[in-house]
């Protein structure tokens, strides 16, 4: 009898499947920290694929953090906390729910960090910045394009403030978020929750406004509050989320 449940792997690249069914056996804790998966050969078994499938969706988790090898002792799961970042998205959203909790835990971290990029880039902005951040806001804006295309929008103009901070650390950090926020699980999570992207247009013609008045003071403030907003992870009326 099987250790747990899985079905057969579907994609055409069968490690990548395998994985995902192993990552979310981790994370839903039908695989505890500390204990050690399956042998390859009953893995192999299971899932109805060979061991050389299972030793590369292995290496999988092991980038990801999962798990460690060890020659000759298999693969032990460690501690989710110690896992890559890469992990969030699946976290946040998998087996068709949203954890919301966890999104407001991201959002206790992300609050501080954009709020000090964004005082810089406020403080260093210069007339083609404003141009890039206007194209994107029209692209926001724009209720006729596909959502997720505003939002992946949303996402370019977080690469936009990093880059008006001429602060490398920063836009390497912004483009890492970038990654993040435009993973599979994360997109999924924006269709659950029904968000719209107009909601942010309101407070960036605000920061807009008053940056062409040379107003920092008000620039910073309406980002706060587009950060806020951006933080709010209120279930939707109507709908019931994890």
């Amino acid at each position: 009898m099987p250790v747990v449940a899985f079905r057969a792997p579907a994609r055409r690249r069968l490690h990548e499947d395998v994985a995902e069914q192993l990552r979310d056996a981790i994370l839903d804790g039908r695989f505890a920290a500390g204990r050690k998966l399956p042998p390859e050969r009953e893995l192999a078994h299971e899932f109805g694929v060979n061991r050389t499938s299972i030793r590369e969706a292995i290496k999988v988790l092991e980038g990801l953090g999962l798990v460690t090898v060890r020659q000759g002792d298999g693969a032990t799961v460690r501690p989710v906390v110690d896992a890559s970042l890469e992990l969030l998205g699946p976290m946040i959203f998998h087996g068709g729910r949203v954890d919301l909790g966890l999104v407001a835990e991201m959002a206790e971290v992300l609050r501080p960090m954009l709020r000090e990029m964004g005082r810089l880039a406020i403080t260093r902005c210069r007339p083609a910045d404003l141009a890039a951040i206007r194209a994107l806001r029209d692209v926001v804006a724009d209720g006729t394009r596909d959502r997720e295309m505003r939002f992946r929008a949303l996402h370019d103009l977080l690469v936009v403030l990093a880059d008006t901070t001429r602060n490398r650390v920063w836009q390497m950090v912004a483009r890492r978020l970038r990654r993040l926020f435009r993973q599979e699980p994360l997109t999924a999570a924006r269709t659950r929750l029904r968000r719209d992207p107009g909601r942010f247009v309101p407070h960036i013609d605000a920061c807009l406004d008053a940056l062409d008045q040379k107003r920092h003071a008000d620039a910073a403030a309406a980002l706060d509050r587009l950060i806020s907003v951006l933080a709010n992870f209120q279930k939707p009326h109507g709908g019931t989320r994890r």
